[in-house]
């Protein structure tokens, strides 16, 4: 597969996992998936934040966690978009929650972390220096997100609101989301995330 140099607005582009010992992620993740690791934090730093690399292509990262945070290891998706400060906009629109507000990330970007209606976390990325995955959709990389949710309908209506998707409903309840104009831009239908129902 090619290397990702940027992505539409709306569709997932990064994964993070904070860890309440880096380290022994990174030995994990390291042999589960042949990532090689490198710290991009400056000097002197509180914390870590460790770029997995396969072929020299940026997959995910480990960091440390946020200061206050539970000591509990979670998997974080970043969604790109024109700009946070207008994501952020949205979500207040559709019901969302601001979890950190837009903030600038060194060079790299501008983020922001958001809940839905029903108290999910996803961050967004205003790209500048970093351009979100360079590989992804082969062994080792990222090739789909997913959420699980009580509120099909509900999360259809947010998302769709804040992000463009479009439902794709399946039998038995569940159903995929996907970003109108994106499939024609991959040449074939890519889905951009996947709905579940719990029950």
């Amino acid at each position: 597969m090619p290397e990702r140099d940027g992505y539409l607005p709306g569709v997932p582009c990064w994964i993070d996992t904070s860890q309440p010992d880096p380290e022994a992620a990174v030995a994990f993740y390291s042999g589960l998936f042949g990532w090689d690791f490198e710290d991009v934090m400056p000097p002197g730093s509180p914390g870590k934040y460790l770029i997995a690399r396969l072929r020299d292509g940026d997959v995910a990262a480990v960091s440390s966690q946020p200061e206050g945070a539970p000591p509990m290891a979670m998997w974080n998706t970043y969604v790109w978009v024109d700009s946070a400060d207008e994501a952020a906009a949205k979500v207040r629109q559709a019901g969302g929650g601001i979890l950190t507000e837009p903030f600038d990330v060194m060079d790299a970007g501008r983020m922001a972390v958001f809940t839905d209606p029903e108290g999910a976390a996803f961050c967004v990325w205003q790209a500048r220096e970093h351009k979100g995955a360079r590989i992804l959709n082969e062994p080792g990389s990222l090739n789909f997100n997913g959420l699980g949710t009580r509120d099909p309908d509900g999360a259809e209506s947010f998302y769709g609101a804040v992000f463009g998707w479009e439902a794709l409903r399946l039998p038995g309840g569940g159903g995929m989301w996907r970003l109108p104009g994106y499939g024609a831009q991959r040449e074939v239908l890519v889905p951009c995330g996947y709905l579940t129902s719990d029950v």
